[in-house]
Parts: C-alpha cells; structure tokens; sequence
C-alpha cells in the first residue's frame, strides 16, 4: 500500500503476523495519525461536521504544529496531524 513517499503503513490481520510475535496484533481502540499539509486542516474541520463525526480534540504544539482527534466506527482514535507536531514532523 503506497502511503506517501516517506512513510510506510503496515498492516496485519489478527492472528495473521506471521513470524512477527502476536504484540503486534491490535486489540480494543487503536491510535492511527495521518501526516497531513497545515493548509488542510481546515478543509478537514469542515468534513468532520459536515459528515456529523465529532472532533474530540484540537491541540496545538510546541512546535507550531497542530492535531485533530475523532473516532472512527470501531472507535480508533484518528488523528490528523500538521507539520510541527513531532520533532521529525
């Protein structure tokens, strides 16, 4: 699955990791973040209400990053995350 030119998304079904040991399995509510340009946090803002899901949070960084936080169907924590938030992000 292409993810951009610099990350890689992984992912594995239950049971299935093969040789990798069964900590990599998720179990309950995950955390997923998408590196996304400052450019489209609003645009993202809008979609969220418009498609009635609900914003759990906005945090601005030290950095001058920013990060938006909602719940998908299975309740995963799904961030969306600016430039600014990680120190190699």
């Amino acid at each position: 699955m292409e993810a951009g030119n610099r990350q890689v998304l992984l992912l594995f079904k239950k049971g299935r990791s093969s040789t990798i040991q069964s900590s990599h399995d998720g179990d309950g509510e995950l955390h997923l973040a998408f590196a996304i340009r400052t450019e489209e946090l609003a645009r993202w803002e809008d979609w969220l209400a418009e498609n009635g899901i609900a914003v759990e949070e906005k945090r601005g960084w030290e950095l001058g990053g920013q990060s938006l936080y909602f719940r998908d169907p299975d309740r995963h924590l799904i961030e969306i995350a600016t430039p600014g938030v990680w120190s190699i992000y």
